[in-house]
Parts: structure tokens; sequence; C-alpha cells
């Protein structure tokens, strides 16, 4: 019998195993839950990289912040994250301020205006819980249980055991 995911994806014969239909069905989530959000984010003007750049930087306002601090704490590693604050400043959302002792230092803060932008997007909209919307309250802690479970092997050694 096919489960739902291989229904979804029309696969024609069972998963080799149950990890690699975990990961399938990560993937799958991930793309659909982008979607999503890219879909919510569009009436906003922004892309979900832009935004993940002005919610790191809401959580550091009003200090300004270096692009290696962007680029260390953005969810897809891969984002060009010089060309995106660039974006950013153009459409006035963010301000880049150079360092008197070092040019190649810029500090970059949320602007009004980004903070203004940022503080519109209600987190707590129903297209932020995107297609987990069909899981209980209980659910959602169970699966971000399990993700802690997962991601506590991602974490540096000295900060696994600070939090046992």
């Amino acid at each position: 019998m096919h489960s739902t995911l291989e229904k979804l994806i029309k696969l024609s014969s069972p998963f080799a195993n149950p990890y690699y239909k975990a990961v399938v069905g990560i993937l799958y989530l991930e793309s659909r839950v982008m979607q999503d959000l890219d879909d919510h984010l569009s009436k906003f003007k922004l892309t979900y990289q832009q935004f993940n750049i002005l919610r790191i930087l809401k959580g550091q306002y009003p200090r300004g912040v270096q692009l290696s601090l962007l680029k260390d704490r953005m969810l897809h590693k891969q984002s060009d994250v010089s060309r995106l604050v660039s974006r950013l400043e153009k459409l006035g959302l963010v301000q880049k301020n150079e360092n008197d002792l070092n040019k190649r230092k810029l500090s970059i803060t949320l602007s009004d205006a980004g903070m203004k932008l940022i503080q519109s997007i209600d987190v707590a909209d129903e297209k932020f819980k995107s297609v987990l919307s069909n899981l209980s309250p209980a659910e959602i802690e169970h699966l971000n249980i399990l993700f802690d479970k997962v991601f506590v092997h991602q974490l540096p050694q000295m900060q696994v055991n600070a939090t046992d």
C-alpha cells in the first residue's frame, strides 16, 4: 500500500527504507513550505532570503552587524548575502555604514522602513503555518522535539553539553 508521500511524488514502488523516505519527506515538505512562504512574502515584495536578513537584523536591533554574522545565521547558506543586503539597501530597508578604522568592514542596520515592514509581517499568519496547519499544537510540539533531536548533532560539542 502506498503512503501519502508516495502518492504525492507518484512513486511506483515503496521506498528502499524508512530513513530514505523520511529524507524525501523532509525535502518535499521544505519545498512546499518555501513555496507557501514565497507566495505570502511576495505580497510584501520580499523573497524569503530578504525576509530572513530583515528578521536577523530585527533580532540585533539597534546594533549593526557585519556581513559575516548574517552569513552565519542565514538558513540557506548558499545565499549571496552581500547582494541581498545591497538590494535591501536600494529598497531603503537597511543601512550600510562603513567602519572608520576598516573600510572593508560594514555595519548593517535595519532602517526605520525596514523595521516597519518586518513588524507588519505577522508570523502568526496562517501562511506561516503553511502545510503544517492540519497538525494540532501537541503534534507541532512533538515535531519540534524531533527536530531538536536531529539538530543536536549539528551543534559544536561544547554547546551540546551545555544543553544536557
